[in-house]
């Protein structure tokens, strides 16, 4: 008897033991899926891009041997530290989405009960829903836009309608609670969203040509530049919504755009008419929004002679520069490359025919090469076995963003490495913080030389349990 009861005390120490050691903890890792998204400052004459931001994130429940993720039996929120419903609807720009966003989608509610909405239901504090396919808790499309915080290190976006500098990166804070409502984890991770850089060159253009130096008159402008192409359309004298005035214009709803989710153009909407006048009749074109729009670009003598020559290579003249300069990532830091490199440019991805498909994980680059077509001076990461059994899902905006490898191959690549164009170690304080929280908090933590806390998720007890300390580069294949 008394050897039975020793023994069972034995067992008894050792579980109460076992479930201290490894007392499970939860963590929370979380990205934007892009680098960057664009948003247009007025919306009363064409749209290019809506707001229309996507997180995602990976709940790991952390202890015993191995960690779980966690798919269900939780709420994980968002909320956005610098903006709210109310500043939303207070800001001037932003009230111009609201006002016409029914107009452009027809159907959508931007505000509901006083809430503001995104295309895909999402407010800017809401709930995360899980998703099988990326393996994550997700946000598709949060109505996030660039704000003014009055804080100038924050604040350093030039406005191209002239209004004061905006803050291009904000923050969501993500909260994971159990069924009682206990916090079980938290964290924060930039949500980035900024102006394009269209009016920089359009407002002058349209005061060049006799039309005023805004919004209004560079859309007039616009309408007689497109009007001289094949379609002989001059969107400006367009009236979708039956005003008597032009715009706004879809422009994804004659040239079909991935972004919107399209994959052919849905057509003008019933009841479009055009403004006395006007001489051309409406038709939908095969070419996609991101052809036409880089094609004519690229090829443009005014543009390439009254603007930049050098267009095809120098991104920043439309994707977000207006000093956001949203090429940040660790490729940025470590090297000379530049978004050519891997992508090409506008005259290469042109002859290649990249953007007869754009988006499309055919024609963007992988860890391993350069968009197809394209030669590169650097060196891509090695396709060996060590780093390529792991789960593509080739979907839109390419492989990187929707791949998983590591962990039964459900870690995404974005929770150990950061967003695309803002990877790991970042050439921005912001982007690194996630991880230098997440490897700082483990005491004793060893890095090898060239490498710290900053770095893409290396440090193995930070998701596993006394594993080890040290940071090194982890099996993508497991």
């Amino acid at each position: 008897m008394k050897k039975r009861m020793s023994l069972l005390l034995a067992l008894v120490a050792t579980a109460i033991f076992s479930t201290t050691a490894t007392a499970a903890t939860y963590k929370v890792i979380a990205n934007n899926d892009l680098g960057m998204h664009c948003a247009c400052p007025t919306f009363e004459g064409f749209l290019l891009l809506p707001p229309f931001n996507t997180v995602r994130a990976q709940v790991i429940q952390y202890g015993g041997d191995k960690p779980i993720m966690v798919t269900s039996g939780v709420t994980v929120s968002y909320s956005f530290a610098e903006e709210t419903d109310a500043s939303l609807q207070a800001d001037p720009y932003f009230a111009s989405w609201i006002a016409n966003a029914p107009k452009m989608f027809p159907g959508f509610q931007p505000v509901v009960g006083g809430k503001v909405k995104g295309l895909a239901g999402k407010g800017i504090a809401d709930t995360m829903s899980y998703d099988n396919t990326s393996k994550a808790w997700t946000a598709v499309g949060i109505p996030a836009y660039p704000i003014t915080t009055g804080n100038a290190a924050k604040d350093i976006m030039t406005d191209p309608l002239g209004g004061p500098k905006r803050d291009p990166y904000l923050t969501a804070n993500i909260v994971v609670k159990n069924t009682a409502g206990q916090t079980l984890a938290t964290t924060s991770t930039v949500v980035p969203v900024a102006f394009g850089g269209c009016c920089t060159c359009h407002l002058p253009l349209a005061k060049q040509n006799g039309y005023p130096a805004t919004p209004a008159g560079s859309f007039a402008y616009l309408g007689v530049m497109h009007a001289t192409n094949s379609s002989k359309i001059n969107i400006a004298m367009i009236d979708p919504d039956g005003d008597g005035k032009g715009g706004p214009v879809r422009c994804s709803w004659c040239h079909w755009d991935p972004a919107m989710g399209e994959s052919a153009a849905p057509g003008w909407p019933a009841g479009t008419k055009l403004l006395p006048g006007a001489t051309f009749t409406l038709k939908k074109s095969v070419y996609s929004f991101s052809d036409v729009l880089h094609r004519f670009h690229a090829q443009s003598q005014k543009v390439l002679t009254q603007f930049d020559p050098n267009i095809a290579n120098n991104c920043y003249d439309c994707h977000p520069g207006n000093n956001v300069n949203c090429y940040r990532g660790a490729h940025k830091g470590k090297t000379a490359i530049w978004c050519s490199d891997c992508h090409g440019n506008l005259t290469q991805r042109i002859a290649t025919n990249q953007m007869a498909q754009p988006w499309q994980a055919s024609s963007m680059p992988t860890c391993y090469s350069p968009s197809t077509g394209i030669k590169s001076a650097f060196a891509c990461h090695s396709s060996d076995t060590y780093r390529t059994n792991v789960t593509w899902n080739p979907g839109l905006f390419g492989k990187f963003i929707n791949a998983r490898g590591h962990y039964t191959s459900a870690l995404l690549c974005q929770t150990c490495h950061g967003m695309p164009h803002g990877e790991n170690p970042s050439t921005s304080v912001l982007d690194n913080v996630q991880n230098a929280n997440l490897q700082g908090a483990i005491t004793g933590a060893v890095y090898p030389n060239g490498k710290d806390k900053t770095y893409a998720l290396g440090v193995c007890d930070v998701c596993h349990y006394n594993k080890s300390k040290t940071w090194s580069v982890p099996p993508h294949e497991l």
